[in-house]
């Protein structure tokens, strides 16, 4: 059932049987649609209680709306004294900035940013198109926001993530940093499937730290995400490691990590003077992602380098 709408978010409710209410906010790749939120089949197999907030556009959930949201979804508040923020990328930074607006008991966050206002993190620049002045304004996590306890998940080989990671937990009080290492920004990914779902969020609602780390060791050992993971971050110390992982397992990468893979592999092969190899690797991501203007952008950039380095070569022999 819709419980609010408005031009930047919905709200879903679906009546569960769980003893919490499960507040869910989507990332940025899934918008409102007028019936469906985030976790939504997650949700019914396990039939829990749910309040999904849906954006429109990936727009970090706009504090105007939010609080209009809550007023409009206060009935149902008030019957669920324990709730459970649960969010991933711009839906754990929701799930982190509006945990005082809730009153959540709990708040369970995937690779959150304590902004996208590119004056706050000049780190960060992968969603700084989305921010805009006039709707992120103060947007930053702050320790006001802070209410109940915290769980917040990243990779701490995903440097900007676990950025954003540390200074979010420096800024809000009982906020647990809890790594997944070689995730990469899909650690929500590991914990897919309702047991696991389930158990994970179990673990954080008892604080069951050392539950918690078993949960986190056996889900990343099975991670999806974990070959492709472990050869980029080998690119950069050990180039000729990556290139054996990816000859043993890249047939597993799905089209997208491919096109990523070469795209970095590329990138060192430039670094190390190796740039008709590099051009290879480049032109075969943009075959696998001819969409993709970054690596046209990156091509015509090597090519003008091997035209200026060839011209060069024959300036020597003349």
């Amino acid at each position: 059932m819709r419980v609010f709408s408005d031009e930047n978010l919905e709200v879903i409710h679906r009546a569960g049987s769980s003893p919490y209410l499960l507040i869910t906010f989507n990332e940025m790749e899934m918008t409102a649609n007028g019936s469906r939120f985030w976790g939504q089949r997650f949700c019914e197999k396990a039939d829990i209680s749910a309040l999904g907030f849906i954006s429109r556009r990936p727009n970090w959930f706009p504090a105007a709306s939010v609080v209009k949201a809550v007023e409009a979804a206060a009935p149902i508040l008030r019957t669920a004294p324990e709730r459970v923020l649960y969010g991933h990328s711009q839906g754990g930074y929701a799930a982190l900035r509006y945990r005082r607006r809730f009153n959540a008991v709990i708040a369970i966050a995937f690779c959150p940013q304590v902004s996208i206002d590119p004056k706050a993190v000049p780190f960060d620049g992968r969603f700084a198109r989305h921010f805009s002045p006039d709707f992120h304004a103060n947007m930053g996590i702050a320790p006001d926001h802070a209410a109940g306890r915290a769980y917040l998940f990243f990779d701490p080989f995903h440097a900007i993530d676990h950025r954003h990671a540390v200074r979010i937990a420096s800024l809000q009080e009982r906020t647990h940093l809890v790594p997944v290492h070689m995730t990469g920004h899909g650690t929500v990914r590991a914990f897919t499937g309702t047991a696991r779902a389930l158990s994970l969020i179990e673990a954080c609602r008892r604080d069951d730290l050392p539950g918690l780390r078993t949960l986190v060791r056996a889900a990343r050992v099975t991670a999806p995400m974990r070959p492709y993971q472990i050869a980029v971050t080998a690119i950069a110390r050990h180039p000729a490691w990556a290139d054996r992982f990816d000859a043993n397992f890249g047939s597993a990468f799905s089209t997208v990590e491919r096109a990523n893979f070469l795209y970095h592999r590329a990138n060192r092969h430039i670094r190390d003077g190796e740039l008709e190899t590099a051009r290879t690797m480049l032109a075969d991501a943009l075959e696998i992602q001819p969409e993709n203007p970054g690596f046209a952008r990156r091509i015509a950039e090597l090519d003008g380098r091997i035209a200026r380095s060839r011209e060069a070569d024959c300036a020597a022999l003349s």
